[in-house]
């Protein structure tokens, strides 16, 4: 029987562990596969996970099942992030500062997007959970006039994720606090009606964001599998505008499977497109987000995240429409977001910041002056287009 040296001490085994293994490793090794087994521990594991959330797995010695479990739950009533920024307050054409809260909820519904993986974020929580995320986030709001803006990963109008009650609660707790200007959050175009808007009818400046992506219904369709069409889109901003609410639409730079120049077309073609519905057209510079089709794409060399030359360029085209134009550049400078050579990134990434809380179009044109030689190549690229990927979607349209 080997023996074993440990702080000094002679031991027979590492651990129980140790203890098993050498009494039994030869059919652990053997070991043949049950399927419906192996099935219900994967479908155990997946539910415990959305439940009790990651902390599960990270049992230590000196953490109890009893504090595990407690700190899972105590998770659910904490908001899956929440910071302090500035955001350009349309109503009022200036620069305020902002609180976005990502609440933890059953997640988006519809999970079929190619680029999207927010619905990882979805966990088994309560109603009261909801409002006890959101409570904790304001403990540390700002004491002068500031935006909200709740995002859930998914829809703030999907009743399996925010319940009608819960909103209308919601919206008493803005409007309890005479610092919150504005409220944005985030829905798909088909849940938006006007009972539930109704639910907010306490908040006095009301926002609701849709993420159309491209004015293109086969681009949108097929290469994002977004789930809705452009006139869904049109008739929940409709319905939103007359309901005396706000309309943000999110546009997004590059989605897989089209040319630089393309994306860069698709999105100016589509702001003009949207412009009449919107008070805020934000551009959302595509990112590589773990367990997609694009991640996919990505890792087998068939997808390169977008310039950030290509955003400055569709930045101000858009911002020529006379049109508020965002753009939050998550992820820019790394490989999977929005990145050039890796020298100018930072400078663009600023200058993007400062234009999304001025508005200053001068200050993106003031890049023009950067002299660098991915600018070149970038240039190259886009000039040509058409020897490169006939500047068309690689899969045509069926007429």
């Amino acid at each position: 029987m080997m023996r074993f040296t440990f702080n000094n001490e002679e031991l027979q085994y590492f651990s129980e562990f140790h203890k098993f293994w050498e009494a039994h490793h030869k059919e652990i090794l053997n070991a043949g596969i049950d399927i419906k087994q192996a099935q219900l521990a994967a479908h155990a594991l997946s539910n415990a996970t959305r439940k009790y959330g990651r902390e599960i797995f990270r049992v230590t010695s000196n953490k109890t099942s009893h504090e595990i479990m407690t700190t899972a739950k105590n998770k659910k009533q904490k908001p899956v992030a929440s910071w302090l920024d500035y955001d350009f307050f349309t109503e009022e054409r200036k620069a305020i500062k902002s609180l976005t809260v990502i609440v933890r909820t059953a997640g988006c519904q519809w999970r079929n997007c190619t680029i999207c993986g927010y619905w990882q974020e979805a966990a088994d929580v309560t109603q009261a959970d909801i409002l006890a995320q959101l409570e904790d986030s304001l403990k540390t709001s700002p004491d002068e006039e500031f935006i909200l803006k709740i995002f859930t990963s998914g829809s703030f109008l999907d009743d399996r994720e925010i319940a009608s009650e819960t909103r209308r609660e919601i919206a008493k707790m803005v409007k309890r606090r005479k610092e919150i200007k504005k409220l944005i959050v985030e829905t798909r175009a088909e849940y938006v009606n006007a009972e539930k808007i109704e639910d907010l009818k306490a908040v006095e400046n009301l926002e609701l964001a849709i993420g159309l992506e491209t004015a293109d219904d086969f681009i949108r369709s097929k290469y994002i599998n977004k789930g809705f069409s452009f006139e869904d889109y049109r008739k929940a901003a409709k319905i939103t505008r007359d309901y005396g609410a706000t309309v943000k639409t999110y546009l997004l730079l590059k989605p897989p499977f089209i040319s630089e120049k393309k994306a860069i077309e698709d999105v100016i073609t589509s702001a003009e497109l949207v412009s009449g519905y919107s008070s805020t057209i934000s551009l959302n510079l595509c990112n590589v987000q773990k367990y997609t089709l694009l991640e996919d794409l990505w890792r087998r060399g068939y997808y390169p995240p977008p310039w950030l030359w290509s955003a400055v360029d569709a930045i101000k085209e858009i911002a020529r429409q006379n049109v508020v134009v965002i753009s939050d550049p998550v992820g820019a400078g790394h490989k999977r977001g929005p990145h050039n050579c890796g020298k100018c990134d930072q400078r663009i990434i600023e200058a993007i910041k400062k234009f999304n809380i001025t508005q200053d179009l001068s200050v993106l044109e003031h890049l023009d002056e950067i002299d660098c030689e991915c600018r070149e190549v970038w240039h190259a690229l886009i000039k040509y287009d058409d020897f490169l990927f006939c500047s068309q979607t690689f899969f045509k349209k069926k007429v």
